[in-house]
């Protein structure tokens, strides 16, 4: 299987649709109240409705407390939760659906720590993120230390995502350089926060794929 496309921060319908028919594996919305791309939980489940048999559907979230992670799964039954849990990971409950936790990495990484994390965020999920960190946890779009990732990567077991500044000019080489199972891209296919640019989507997809 060749590498996952995760596309995130959807906030009109007509990208969702578009994102689907490029090609995508995941698609995701916002729920964390800060986020420029926020969308409520009304309007993640109409643009949910518009994701394509077989693309799984991603619900972000930045939970305070577990149960919040439960409430959103009951309510809009994503195939994925992606949490950066405000709470220590020890404590995060299971949903209904697949686990997707973040692991921030900072610009002056502590790696036994953070290895530590990575490693905690494996044992709870299904999927780990490895995303530079931020205000928001994760979110910044910008790239941070590759090699940290790769070596965090080869320690892990399960499914590793990269994200952070990833766009249609740098993912190649991110790929090559981290070896990810998936990568997530938001602001480097947009035009403004939310909205997604049909050229840049299709010019990621490419490249990841290998078209370029």
């Amino acid at each position: 299987m060749g590498i996952l496309i995760k596309m995130c921060g959807f906030t009109r319908a007509e990208d969702v649709e578009r994102a689907c028919e490029l090609g995508v594996d995941l698609v995701g919305v916002n729920l964390v109240p800060s986020s420029p791309r926020r969308v409520s939980v009304e309007e993640a489940r109409r643009l949910f409705e518009r994701v394509r048999s077989g693309v799984k559907r991603v619900a972000v979230l930045r939970p305070g407390r577990p149960e919040e992670v439960e409430e959103v799964y009951r309510e809009l039954e994503p195939e994925v939760v992606q949490v950066n849990p405000l709470f220590p990971l020890s404590r995060l409950r299971r949903p209904g659906g697949e686990l997707m936790v973040t692991v921030p990495v900072p610009p002056v990484p502590d790696e036994p720590s953070l290895l530590s994390r990575a490693r905690e965020a494996e044992r709870v999920g299904d999927y780990v993120l490895l995303d530079t960190e931020g205000p928001l946890g994760g979110g910044t779009g910008k790239t941070h230390d590759w090699s940290v990732s790769r070596r965090i990567r080869d320690a892990l077991g399960k499914p590793v995502f990269l994200a952070g500044g990833l766009n249609p000019r740098n993912v190649r080489r991110a790929v090559e350089e981290v070896r990810p199972d998936g990568v997530d891209v938001s602001s480097g296919i947009e035009r403004s926060p939310g909205v997604k640019e049909e050229g840049l989507m299709r010019e990621f997809v490419r490249a990841v794929r290998g078209l370029l």
